[in-house]
């Protein structure tokens, strides 16, 4: 999402973050540091993201957010919290303190989903990489606690002898201490979590091949060969990607005049709409002066196009790119020193 600032004409077209974001700068600081103490760092996340993208508010749409806020909280004190929270939350503070611990637990674990909605956030791959650092009981029980949609995605993530043992071990669980399993979850959601405040978002396949991309050759090839041994899908996913659309910029006149031969127009004019100004400087000064006129005047002419046939086309020229590298016809310097592959 770019941070950039932009217009909010109206409070329909605030999104939730940006309202709180507003609220927030209203406050005086000792009141927005006591109300920011109550959410979580994804929440902290959304919010500052959310300031970055306000300047120049009218007042009246400042009084418009303030204004329905505390509307809002009226209308929330009537019933100060919903069913669930007051049954987990209050219940227990009006019995007998021998007997809440016995009644927390057991409403924990009917009424619960805190496990499951943080699993919920995540890849399934993700999560089961983290339950492949826990025991085998411990990711069997967690696989108990969520839904059985959300679990079945998790436990596919498992080769063949890790899901038996699994199965096995989630279907001879009858009965299991609550403090066991409340430890479980806190500590299962807890870890989710740390990976969010840690960590940022990353395409990890991508940015692997682009770094395969620059190896030499010999290196390339070695590398792909052994991860095909275990994993045939991801070698040939890091092939394809080792090389991006936009890096064909970086070929020279004479590799570049080798591909245009070889391509459909058709599919040049949708693959370059958008495409980096280096690239379609490249293709045109490659071409005479008549038809790259009439190539550029198309590509200006061309409608919106779905994200995906743009994709396939540029896709299509990026192999048939590949597929003449492999030949000897093109070359692509790109990485440090300008190496070329």
């Amino acid at each position: 999402m770019s941070l950039a600032a932009i217009e909010v004409p109206s409070l329909e077209q605030l999104t939730g973050p940006q309202r709180s974001a507003i609220l927030v700068m209203y406050l005086e600081q000792d009141t927005a540091r006591s109300v920011l103490s109550h959410f979580d760092d994804e929440e902290l996340q959304q919010v500052g993201e959310a300031m970055a993208t306000l300047e120049h508010l009218p007042a009246f749409l400042v009084q418009d957010v303030v204004s329905t806020f505390i509307r809002d909280l009226h209308e929330a004190c009537l019933v100060p919290t919903s069913g669930v929270a007051y049954a987990m939350g209050v219940l227990p503070e009006l019995v007998e303190p021998t007997r809440r611990p016995r009644l927390v637990s057991g409403l924990r674990r009917t009424l619960s989903s805190r496990l499951a909605d943080e699993m919920a956030r995540h890849p399934a791959r993700t999560v089961a990489a983290l339950l492949r650092d826990e025991h085998a009981q411990t990711r069997a029980v967690a696989l108990l606690l969520i839904g059985e949609d959300q679990a079945a995605a998790v436990l596919a993530e498992f080769d063949d002898y890790e899901r038996n043992d699994l199965a096995v071990r989630m279907a001879q669980v009858e009965r299991l201490p609550g403090d066991l399993v409340d430890e479980i979850e806190d500590s299962l959601v807890t870890a989710l979590r740390d990976q969010d405040s840690v960590g940022w978002e990353i395409k990890g396949v991508d940015r692997t091949a682009k770094i395969l991309g620059r190896l030499d050759p010999d290196s390339q090839a070695v590398l792909l060969e052994e991860i095909a041994e275990e994993r045939p899908e991801l070698s040939e996913t890091l092939r394809k990607r080792m090389v991006v659309f936009d890096d064909l910029g970086s070929m020279d006149d004479r590799s570049m005049q080798a591909v245009l031969k070889s391509i459909e127009r058709d599919k040049l004019v949708i693959a370059l709409r958008g495409a980096p100004a280096d690239l379609l400087d490249l293709v045109l000064r490659n071409m005479s002066s008549r038809a790259a006129a009439d190539l550029a005047e198309e590509i200006d002419v061309l409608g919106p196009k779905p994200k995906a046939v743009v994709e396939g086309a540029r896709d299509d020229i990026l192999q048939t790119v590949l597929k003449l590298k492999e030949e000897g016809v093109v070359t692509l310097a790109i990485g440090g020193g300008g190496e070329m592959m």
